[in-house]
């Protein structure tokens, strides 16, 4: 049993003598990238087309739009395959997901405007990528990433941004703290997510806590560098009461998980106390958000960020969290 209360006592007077954080890093997100590429970006809405297929003559018409969406699909799909993709249009509810994307997302360009912001900023960072043509569609909201992101093209699964209407979410299953996040101001958050995985994959075998926190913070923080208008909730996706409890209690929680010698650990228990997903951390508290650890994560790499002459770049390919760490100077606030 962890000693939170005591710890939350003693040591709270610790967390009362830091100063608050400086916001330099945000100097270094506002960047000038209006000018770069794609200054225009158009969306093929896949989901469209293929809902507008007429079943009766389904095989001929799906086979017919195959090279105007090959970078994704197959180019010579069997009779099975073309037979799994009438299913999916035929699904009642498939069809409704899509009415419901359709209405949400009625008018495409104003999607297009924020994601050609997020290829900006990338472009700004990484200038030799390419933008690939990018398509909307509907997904079928499997329990997963809802972007794909290629060298040939990029995929916005729009049905997962559907704000729960028709409680479509609940019914399939997606626990309330998961679909809380599916709604329209994620869409571009996530997407950057998915650039980061496309540029960097899947880097998760740190050690201890410390590295994963920060592991986790610098996706965060490049989250932030693509979308940097988002507010912290969005970013962290947390509701606001949670963001508040998070900034109102971060002193005490860092003092407890210091004085739980928690930030070396590799023990499995503590590091599903501070990463794993949930509605909320019941030790801490039940107004306390889930996964912790990485909002100490951001908040340790923007410290790291505003007290090092460091780029975005050069942080992406850090790997000794040790350094980061105490180059970092972060001090929780009170």
């Amino acid at each position: 049993m962890y000693r939170f209360g005591k710890i939350f006592g003693f040591l709270f007077v610790l967390a009362l003598l830091s100063c608050s954080k400086s916001n330099g890093y945000k100097k270094k997100l506002t960047v000038d990238c209006k000018n770069l590429e794609p200054q225009t970006l158009e969306i093929v809405e896949f989901n469209k087309v293929l809902f507008a297929i007429d079943t009766a003559n389904f095989d001929a018409e799906y086979r017919a739009i195959l090279p105007q969406f090959q970078p994704f699909l197959i180019e010579n799909p069997s009779d099975e395959e073309v037979g799994y993709m009438k299913d999916f249009v035929k699904d009642t509810f498939m069809l409704k997901i899509n009415r419901l994307v359709c209405e949400t997302f009625h008018d495409i360009s104003l999607v297009a405007n924020e994601i050609k912001g997020v290829y900006q900023h990338y472009k700004y960072y990484y200038p030799e990528f390419d933008v690939p043509p990018t398509y909307s569609y509907v997904a079928g909201m499997y329990y997963n990433r809802p972007h794909s992101i290629s060298p040939e093209c990029a995929l916005l699964g729009l049905d997962f941004y559907l704000s729960n209407k028709d409680l479509v979410y609940d019914r399939i299953g997606f626990p309330r703290y998961f679909s809380r996040r599916c709604q329209p101001a994620y869409l571009t958050r996530d997407f950057a997510e998915e650039l980061y995985y496309h540029k960097f994959g899947d880097r998760k075998n740190q050690k201890n806590v410390l590295d994963e926190m920060i592991a986790q913070g610098k996706m965060y923080y490049f989250i932030e560098a693509m979308n940097p208008s988002l507010p912290d909730s969005v970013i962290m996706g947390y509701s606001k009461s949670q963001m508040e409890w998070a900034d109102d209690n971060e002193g005490a929680v860092w003092a407890a998980v210091v004085g739980n010698n928690m930030l070396y650990s590799n023990n499995l228990e503590q590091r599903r106390l501070l990463f794993n997903d949930g509605p909320f951390t019941a030790a801490f508290s039940e107004n306390a958000p889930a996964r912790l650890g990485d909002y100490f994560g951001l908040q340790i790499v923007r410290s790291f960020m505003s007290n090092n002459d460091e780029t975005l770049q050069n942080l992406m390919e850090m790997t000794d969290y040790q350094d980061i760490f105490q180059r970092s100077r972060y001090k929780p606030r009170k």
